[in-house]
């Protein structure tokens, strides 16, 4: 009887163990499809954006309004003028809305090629395509696994916002590549001095770049070191950044007589539209819902490691990893609510975009020892990249792909030949780029003086009266018709009543009027 028991026992031993190697067998086969529908669909979006991308490098007119202020602040730099000058009772009515380093970027290809947007825009595709090497970088770092860091990885420029964004001449690429670098040698390097004090220069650096990247990143390397039981690394590291940011101020401020502090901080402070943040908000609810509840999941699980701790007395190692996930998730949604500022745009999505691919990628690496929940994670992230796929090709793509047509380059080109023969110095908006490219310095940025002087910041009276006596000859308004009401936005009724009154429309091309002033 003994005997035929332990038959018994060791047969049933074998069936589980054949049962567990069925499901696990059955596991890998789901996780190798899911794999291959990862690969099908991030491959048809990184083609969309390597097509969209080919087409901004190719077109060599402004592909938004943005890009030409920056194009002139580098050739104001280049020139040794001052980009952040304390008073702007006289023209040049201009703003520089950021840190200097992706304006200090292009000097070197200024003096080599001249004025041109194409090495803008190269800069900020590099740094697009290195913030998403980094991010894999940074999850093979948290997690070993060279899956779950190559998904979380391209995940990045698959997102609409990248793919619209990523291609222009502006600084936002460039700002995430450098955070995500300070947040990859931290996580790398977390017991090394000297990757802390790399960390906190990336850092800075990625300050310098866009002031809004001050929060997320920062905060996550400073939770990460104090979840990880270094509180006097995390100590330093926030002292050290401060130091390198407040230090470095101090001495911007001082050498621009206070203008520094007027540009990047006073003149920011543009009035709020509640309605942006609930149109965003609802966009990324219905076209990437997979991305909101998993990084909902992510903050949630910390919640279950904490009890896990304190009531089975057990230690989960993705512990240890949510205290640079979850800090730089919220950080990066609270950093996004700024998008509620009359004016921003889908830039102000990029960090929180970021973590919601750091999010995916850390659920594909935590159930790598669950293969079938591994592979359904893995078919949702898919699932995910179609829907952003569509929302780009219906909304994103198009935008700059209508602008880059061969009828409109010739509408554009025909303005910029207008302005090389123009008498006089041109006021332009969303097409001011193009005296930057003529080599003739933008006189005013539109829609940052109506803010300001909306704000009572600052006294049009004289230059509506400029307008009046003709000091601006031509003055070019751009009227999308997708958009009728833009210019509303980007000129107070009292320049636009003076335009009205002292200018004639004279041409109407690429949706732009130029107007030119009626001698009396």
């Amino acid at each position: 009887m003994a005997e035929i028991a332990a038959s018994s026992e060791v047969h049933a031993r074998d069936q589980a163990r054949q049962s567990v190697g069925a499901v696990t067998w059955i596991g890998r086969l789901l996780v190798a499809a899911a794999l291959i529908a990862l690969v099908v669909v991030i491959g048809r979006a990184l083609i969309l954006f390597v097509d969209h991308a080919a087409a901004a490098l190719d077109y060599p007119y402004t592909l938004n309004y943005g890009e030409g202020p920056l194009l002139d602040q580098a050739v104001r730099l280049a020139n040794g003028v001052d980009l952040y000058p304390p008073d702007l009772s006289a023209p040049p009515y201009t703003i520089t809305n950021y840190p200097p380093l992706y304006i200090l970027a292009q000097t070197p290809f200024l003096a080599e090629y001249g004025p041109a947007f194409w090495y803008g825009r190269l800069i900020a595709l590099a740094s697009a395509a290195a913030a998403a090497v980094l991010i894999a970088l940074t999850i093979h770092a948290l997690t070993r696994d060279a899956l779950a860091a190559l998904i979380g990885g391209a995940l990045l420029l698959t997102i609409p916002y990248v793919l619209h964004w990523g291609p222009l001449a502006r600084i936002d690429s460039l700002a995430l590549a450098l955070s995500w670098g300070g947040l990859f040698v931290i996580a790398r390097w977390p017991e090394r001095w000297a990757a802390l004090l790399l960390a906190a220069l990336l850092l800075t650096a990625a300050a310098y770049t866009r002031q809004t990247y001050l929060l997320a990143a920062p905060l996550a390397v400073f939770a990460w070191l104090i979840g990880r039981g270094r509180v006097y690394r995390g100590l330093v590291f926030a002292v050290l950044f401060g130091s390198l940011v407040l230090g470095i101020f101090a001495v911007l401020t001082v050498a621009t007589r206070g203008g520094i502090f007027y540009h990047l901080i006073t003149a920011n402070v543009n009035a709020l539209d509640p309605n942006l943040i609930t149109f965003y908000a609802d966009e990324i609810a219905n076209h990437l819902p997979i991305f909101v509840v998993g990084g909902g999941l992510l903050i949630i699980s910390g919640l279950i490691f904490a009890l896990g701790r304190v009531i089975w007395r057990r230690r989960f190692p993705q512990a240890q990893v949510w205290w640079l996930a979850a800090p730089y998730l919220i950080g990066a949604a609270l950093a996004a609510l700024t998008i509620s500022k009359v004016g921003s745009d889908i830039n102000y999505l990029f960090e929180v975009v970021a973590a919601c691919c750091l999010t995916a990628g850390l659920w594909v690496a935590w159930l790598r020892r669950w293969p079938p929940l591994r592979a359904a994670v893995m078919a949702l992230i898919a699932v995910q990249v179609v829907m952003a796929t569509a929302l780009s090709e219906a909304r994103y793509y198009p935008i700059l792909i209508e602008r880059t047509r061969e009828d409109r380059r010739a509408q554009v080109a025909e303005l910029m030949q207008t302005i090389t023969t123009a008498a006089g110095p041109i006021l332009a908006d969303e097409h001011m780029g193009l005296l930057a490219l003529s080599g003739q310095p933008i006189q005013l940025q539109p829609f940052e003086m109506s803010q300001l002087a909306q704000a009572g910041l600052w006294d049009q009276a004289g230059f509506v009266a400029a307008l009046e006596r003709g000091d601006y000859p031509t003055v070019m308004l751009y009227q999308p018709y997708r958009n009728p009401g833009l210019r509303f936005e980007r000129w107070t009724p009292e320049m636009l009543n003076q335009i009205n009154a002292s200018y004639r429309p004279a041409l109407q091309t690429a949706e732009t009027i130029v107007y030119t002033h009626i001698d009396r």
